[in-house]
């Protein structure tokens, strides 16, 4: 499927911050599973990205990385994979104190 994610740069940033929450992973360690640059990740999660054939590769690598569908960013998380919103509830309080804190710091730049 040919999607281009560049047209969807604000629900995917928002989706994959919710992505990196409930899956209580790190924009680095995402960086490292990927092999995308971490300034590259930064830019998808501020929506900022600038080149669209880079910016649609690095999501479909994203995508095949976690074996993900081709749309799974452009729908809502809860609607794609019910099962990721009732994982979260349960983290340990202080790994949810600061998988909030990364959300916060990504929309206070």
């Amino acid at each position: 499927m040919n999607i281009n994610y560049f047209e969807h740069q604000e629900m995917i940033a928002a989706n994959l911050v919710n992505f990196l929450r409930l899956r209580g992973m790190s924009k680095l360690s995402l960086a490292k599973q990927t092999g995308i640059p971490r300034l590259s990740i930064d830019q998808i999660l501020s929506g900022e990205s600038t080149c669209p054939k880079q910016y649609n590769s690095q999501i479909t690598k994203i995508n095949y990385t976690f074996g993900l569908l081709d749309h799974y960013f452009i729908t809502t998380l809860a609607s794609a994979n019910p099962a990721f919103d009732q994982g979260y509830s349960g983290k340990d309080p202080l790994a949810r104190e600061l998988l909030d804190g990364l959300e916060i710091g990504i929309n206070n730049k």
